[in-house]
């Protein structure tokens, strides 16, 4: 089964504008005039956060939030965080011998995620992560609902109430925790650099500057629980298929996964470019002009671009461009994974921390493979393969390219070579 299924996408609106190739979309995602409007479905959830944003709102709220997600922070996490979480989420997987991969990409990163939006887990309990990974599942079909297959009115009251658990639960408790800190930061009984590194802290932080209500942090926080959770479980297992099917074709290569780390970057990153979190972005025109390739918006005009064009360009990528090849040369200037994490203004945030930095390291220095390369290392130390007898099967609740399951087996090595990964 190839891991390229393609879905005819419904538009909501008539005959919007369709931007097309790898510098229209590129200039086209870094146009001002452009404003984001494909998550305006589920404003209960994504009202002013900072995705949907625009202008000098947007700039201000992303200025006081960049600094978390600087390249020490990313280092810092792979190296010194993250293994752990690995190690304990692996666990009982490796015990059982088996595992989804949607799921447990979902459970790995639900920790990072909590990290960076300011969730604590104060028991470390299962039912912690349970209750946390359910919630964020229903953010991620909140924030998703544009492409959603169901009844959208029934998904943003199950958002509702997701919200009001999460609130209660993990919110509050969290939030009275900063405010006692930030309490005694501003008396001088605690120096600055001792606050938590999160989210939620800096809105806090910032709440009187930035106009910001309990609401509004509210949502912001949930936010980027399932941003930092959501788009990683997805292309974890895009990568992972990738790779399988890479590897009963190229058994040469199969070592290396093991071997030689940065190649196994090279095949995230191309995983990534031929699965973008969403193969469009919708924009609104701000106001009258001509697209990139001359095309004429009015004010309010719905423009499409198109991600996956832009990914797919052979001149840019290679003949084979459509097709998964980790050994690929890429034009000069190009990023290996394409426009996947965006570019401009909406950057994705966790492009270095999921995606890695590769060569681009102090001398002497290990490279930053990424979050999504470590686990896949992982996964493959422990003879992570397809189970011959569940077969995956594609996510039939969204109009999105994702896999809903994707059994593994795992813990013992495989019999023969031509099963394993």
């Amino acid at each position: 089964m190839s891991g390229r299924f393609i879905r005819c996408f419904s538009d909501p609106m008539n005959a919007p504008a369709r931007v097309s190739g790898y510098q229209n979309a590129h200039q086209a995602l870094c146009d001002r005039r452009l404003v984001q409007s494909m998550y305006s479905e589920c404003n209960v959830l994504m009202e002013r956060v900072l995705l949907t944003l625009h202008g000098e709102a947007h700039t201000c709220r992303r200025a006081i939030e960049w600094k978390l997600f600087r390249r020490d922070f990313a280092r810092y996490y792979e190296r010194e965080v993250y293994p752990a979480t690995v190690a304990r989420t692996l666990a009982p997987y490796l015990a059982r011998g088996r595992l989804d991969l949607p799921e447990f990409g979902f459970r790995v990163n639900i920790n990072l995620s909590a990290d960076i939006a300011g969730i604590d887990r104060p028991d470390g309990a299962i039912e912690e992560t349970d209750a946390l990974v359910a919630l964020t599942r229903k953010f991620g079909e909140g924030a998703t609902l544009f492409h959603s297959t169901r009844d959208k009115d029934v998904v943003r009251n199950e958002v509702t109430d997701a919200l009001n658990e999460f609130n209660q639960r993990f919110l509050l408790p969290a939030k009275s925790r900063r405010e006692a800190l930030l309490t005694r930061i501003a008396e001088g009984s605690l120096a600055e650099e001792e606050a938590p590194r999160d989210i939620l802290t800096v809105l806090l932080a910032n709440r009187a500057d930035q106009d910001l209500d309990d609401d509004m942090i509210l949502r912001e926080v949930a936010f980027f629980m399932q941003a930092g959770s959501h788009s990683s479980a997805n292309a974890l297992t895009h990568s992972f298929h990738e790779l399988d099917q890479w590897c009963r074709g190229h058994p040469e290569d199969r070592d290396r996964l093991l071997t030689d780390d940065l190649f196994l970057q090279r095949c995230v990153h191309e995983s990534l470019r031929l699965h973008p979190a969403s193969p469009v972005a919708w924009r609104t025109a701000s106001e009258a002009f001509a697209l990139p390739d001359g095309t004429d918006v009015a004010e309010g005009d719905s423009v499409v671009i198109d991600l996956m064009s832009a990914n797919l360009e052979e001149p840019l990528f290679g003949e084979d461009a459509a097709h998964f090849n980790p050994h690929r040369s890429v034009a000069d200037r190009i990023p290996p994974f394409g426009l996947s994490f965006g570019i401009g203004i909406h950057t994705c945030f966790g492009r270095d921390i999921a995606g890695g930095l590769g060569n681009a390291r102090a001398e002497g220095e290990a490279p930053h493979l990424g979050t999504l390369t470590n686990l896949l290392r992982n996964l493959f130390q422990h003879h992570a393969r397809p189970d011959p007898a569940n077969p995956p099967l594609v996510d039939a609740g969204t109009e999105r390219h994702n896999w809903g399951s994707y059994p593994l087996l795992i813990g013992q090595e495989p019999d023969t070579a031509g099963t394993a990964t």
